[in-house]
């Protein structure tokens, strides 16, 4: 009995020490000047150590034990870390070094002038080809920013999934996305921070209790605001807090937040699970004709996360402020909106009709003009200079200096997705110039994949571009200090000038 019982130890043993490995990632996030966190996935219950050095050889290491939690995941806060220095880092469990090592940087002191580079994007289709991420690598970010769009929910197993089902398919979801070949050697020496979008949380657009669904017969589009259980956005905080590494949330239970590195600080919103529903603005006649028109109160942000974005710009010392949207922020997109509904029941050479048009365009910000312009005018008040928009969902790039967008905005919405080539049709088809620093399609006939990468050269200025996954340079534009956004007034035009600046617009689409 005893020699049996001494096989089975052994043979447990031996198949319970090959199976403690990392299956996904490590993943570090949260990164500050003296600080970053760090999340993997094991196949098995497991205890272990980080080694952290400063130096490749490990020859000085500082260790962090871990032990994975009942979901299969280990999460360390480094702590005791050097500004600006490399870190190399390595897992061991059970006496065996796993793979890939990787290595981090941690980020400047807060007042360092020091040039710095990152990257930025949205709308990463686990199905299409991630080889933009190997181009992103080559540039050397000190950091990378998912705006969102990234873990596709309705593309996993199920055509319509909603989070409120479990927190295993949140787990999956994260577990894929790491497993993306290209994405994952970037994230093996970049750290990365993300907040979700709509089509990381519902199979479209979504806001606070409901999501806007559409539906064309012929030319009619028929627009319905279908409720969700509030569980379904806990269950999306909760996954982003369980299995992403990311910066402490401003509120608990939320997850906007900011960090800094160096002279720029970075304030990531959450633009989906706070806001109005979309459909709201648009009121049905009894000819069957949508009508767009704004209600009272009609919100992109709720009270509390405009007030802490508001009072953090208001006290930020740094000399460049990001504000991160998952939604474009341009705020003469309305006059976009007001060719699409004009032509609501035609169909669009891309095949949707102009009124599915406008409602997808009635989720950006010039949709909820009460936050927009509240925010625009705080910063003209208070005279908070060089505040700028990176933005992405709109599947293409563009940069605009701020004429038109209201704050200079870098838009980076196709990371690895089919090109929208909006950009393009708003300037080639309708002749407005909305994005006047360029884009996809101004001026150029590039369609590729493409991120969005910002340097910022001390105080003196900073330099938006949009790079495709080739390495070629699509638009650029350098911001010199000083930008202070224009005053705005909600007051809206009068009857007979609404219709005369339709009849312009339509008239020159028509022409074109």
């Amino acid at each position: 009995m005893k020699v049996v019982v001494t096989f089975f130890c052994l043979i447990f043993s031996i198949s319970f020490g090959f199976a403690q490995t990392v299956t996904q990632g490590p993943v570090v996030g949260a990164v500050t000047s003296d600080a970053a966190s760090m999340l993997f996935f094991t196949d098995m219950p497991c205890k272990g150590e980080l080694q952290l050095s400063a130096k490749p050889d490990f020859s000085y290491i500082l260790a962090f034990p871990f032990q994975t939690n009942e979901t299969l995941v280990a999460s360390l806060q480094l702590s005791g870390l050097m500004p600006a220095t490399v870190y190399y880092y390595k897992v061991i469990i059970a006496g065996e070094e796993q793979k890939p090592h990787g290595s981090f940087a941690t980020f400047a002191a807060s007042g360092d002038r020091s040039p710095f580079t990152f990257t930025l994007g949205s709308c990463t289709e686990q199905r299409h080809n991630d080889s933009i991420f190997l181009q992103m690598q080559a540039h050397q970010p000190a950091f990378f920013l998912h705006l969102g769009d990234w873990l596709y929910t309705h593309h996993f197993k199920e055509e319509k999934f909603y989070y409120t089902q479990s927190m295993e398919h949140q787990k999956e979801l994260y577990r894929k996305r790491y497993e993306m070949p290209n994405l994952k050697k970037l994230l093996q020496t970049t750290p990365v921070d993300f907040v979700y979008d709509d089509e990381d949380g519902v199979y479209d657009d979504f806001s606070a209790t409901s999501y806007t669904a559409l539906k064309m017969t012929g030319n009619k589009t028929d627009m319905q605001e279908v409720a969700f259980p509030d569980s379904l956005r806990r269950t999306l905080k909760e996954g982003w807090k369980a299995y992403f590494p990311g910066y402490p949330s401003a509120d608990s239970g939320e997850v906007y937040h900011s960090f800094v590195y160096g002279n720029a600080e970075f304030f990531f919103l959450d633009t989906r699970s706070g806001r109005s529903p979309n459909s709201e603005v648009f009121q049905q006649k009894k000819n069957g004709k949508w009508k767009y028109k704004v209600p009272e109160n009609h919100h992109l942000l709720d009270t509390a996360q405009l007030r802490w974005l508001q009072e953090r710009l208001q006290v930020s010392t740094a000399d460049w402020k990001f504000i991160v949207s998952g939604v474009t922020f341009n705020q003469s997109y309305k006059k976009v909106l007001d060719i699409a509904l004009r032509a609501q029941h035609k169909t669009l050479p891309n095949g949707m009709t102009g009124a599915y048009v406008a409602v997808s365009l009635a989720t950006m910000w010039f949709a909820f003009p009460e936050t927009q312009t509240q925010l625009l005018n705080f910063c003209h008040d208070n005279k908070i200079k060089n505040v700028v928009v990176l933005s992405g969902d709109a599947h293409t790039a563009a940069i605009d200096d701020g004429e038109n967008a209201g704050f200079p905005e870098l838009m980076a919405g196709g990371l690895a997705q089919q090109n929208t080539k909006l950009a393009a049709i708003i300037k080639n088809n309708l002749r407005l110039n909305l994005w006047n620093r360029g884009g996809q399609g101004i001026g150029n006939d590039n369609f590729y994949d493409a991120f969005g990468k910002v340097t910022v050269h001390g105080k003196e200025s900073v330099t938006l571009s949009a790079v495709d996954k080739y390495g070629t340079e699509i638009c650029s534009y350098k911001l010199k200090d000083g930008f202070i956004p224009h005053t705005y007034k909600l007051k809206p035009r009068t009857k007979m000038q609404r219709a005369r600046a339709l009849k312009n617009l339509l008239r020159i689409a028509l022409r074109n």
